[in-house]
């Protein structure tokens, strides 16, 4: 009863609390990898669109054709089922030869892994995200999130889904509405040190009036997490744009630093 009704106090925060679309700096479906209370966690994110939209969306907009981005993050595990995490964005624009600093993101993030047995659990949470942003990652500067975080674990086999809303917090010219996006994980566990992937991330715009089929973002990701010898966690994937608004080719990582 206790798990149901904290589930329930999360998914409800998720539908009501003012809720920013998931900045291209991080691409990721949250799990149930956590950091436990007391330790201290250090990730880079990385990725780059190969090929994508060459245009502006609004003035001073930074096109994502060819742009590198590179996002250190650090995770705090401040008690039992809590995050605290902070993410410094930078981008590397190759068409100009041009580094910058993006912004700034803070997130408090909370996760239940329910074990079902040996190799069996199911996993539910909600992360909640303050970010500030430069205007040529997004027209507001100020912007919010909240994601779920629903999953299991069967034997080799992990599901995943995160159910995400965003919604702009500053004034801005395409006003302030809440949208809604999708991201989902099925991973295979082939052996102790390699796991292999797909992960389809889905972009409906707003929820007033969501798009779906060609008008919606759909990119499906091929991705592989390898544990190696030093410590270093990381995690691979080559990603696919099957609509008009979504990029073409993405490649991204993420390397979890043993410190």
């Amino acid at each position: 009863m206790k798990h149901t009704i904290t589930l329930a106090v999360a998914l409800c925060t998720v539908a009501y609390v003012p809720v920013v679309r998931a900045a291209a700096d991080e691409i990721v479906v949250f799990t149930d990898e956590f950091e436990q209370k007391g330790a201290v966690g250090y990730v880079v994110h990385l990725n780059y669109a190969a090929r994508a939209r060459k245009t502006a969306e609004y003035p001073g907009e930074q096109a994502p054709h060819r742009i590198f981005r590179v996002m250190p993050e650090m995770a705090w595990g401040f008690a039992e089922k809590w995050n605290l995490g902070v993410h410094v964005p930078f981008s590397y624009n190759t068409n100009t030869n041009n580094s910058t600093a993006d912004g700034l993101k803070v997130r408090l993030h909370y996760l239940n892994v329910n074990q079902r047995g040996p190799g069996n659990a199911i996993f539910y949470g909600a992360n909640y995200e303050i970010a500030i942003y430069h205007e040529r990652i997004t027209e507001s500067r100020y912007n919010a999130e909240v994601r779920g975080i629903l999953g299991m674990r069967r034997g080799d086999w992990k599901f995943t889904v995160n159910p995400i809303f965003n919604q702009a917090l500053s004034t801005n010219p395409g006003g302030r509405p809440v949208e809604f996006e999708a991201f989902t994980q099925v991973m295979c566990g082939l052996g102790d040190h390699f796991a292999l992937g797909v992960e389809h991330f889905a972009s409906f715009g707003r929820v007033s009036r969501p798009t779906f089929g060609s008008q919606s973002g759909q990119v499906t990701y091929i991705v592989a997490d390898i544990k190696t010898s030093k410590h270093y966690e990381i995690h691979l994937g080559i990603g696919h744009g099957w609509t008009d608004a979504a990029d073409k080719r993405v490649f991204k990582a993420l390397i979890g630093l043993p410190f």
